[in-house]
């Protein structure tokens, strides 16, 4: 009959290494789709900031006959110049992609946190302004195109 042998070193050495390629092999498996749900939460709040910004450049010019390349003009304008009850129907009822509204979040991406890249063209009949995501998730609207006026890359 054969008798068993006490557990020793090597055998714990095993299982620490067992127990080391499970977690390896989970993490192999799970990252990639964690990494993919936060790039795809990244890109639609940051296409839900764009919208926004689209609404304020929009009211920007139905007061002011032109549009703004610079935010934070765009933003003081629409604390200060527009009434409350027009802030809260375009803007603070409405909930971004993940985080409620707010004037500074549609400052920045929420991914790398820079700004947005505003462009804009008066010097034409047609005033136009152009919103880029640095991050590579969208625009809206187009310098050159007049198709593209006030739509977004993701909407076409």
């Amino acid at each position: 009959m054969a008798h068993k042998q006490p557990f020793g070193i090597v055998d714990a050495v095993l299982v620490v290494v067992i127990i080391g390629l499970a977690y390896i092999l989970f993490r192999v498996i799970n990252d990639p789709g964690q990494q993919l749900a936060y790039e795809e939460d990244m890109k639609w709040e940051s296409r839900s900031r764009l919208s926004a910004l689209r609404t304020a450049e929009v009211e920007y010019y139905n007061v002011r006959s032109t549009y703004t390349s610079d935010l934070d003009s765009l933003i003081i304008f629409l604390q200060d110049s527009l009434p409350k009850d027009r802030i809260d129907s375009l803007f603070t009822n409405t909930k971004l992609y993940l985080t409620a509204f707010s004037f500074d979040s549609i400052r920045h991406t929420p991914k790398s946190l820079k700004p947005y890249q505003v462009a804009v063209d008066d010097t034409a009949d047609v005033h136009r302004y152009m919103i880029v995501d640095p991050d590579g998730y969208g625009y809206i609207s187009s310098l050159t195109d007049p198709d593209e006026h006030n739509k977004a890359s993701w909407e076409q």
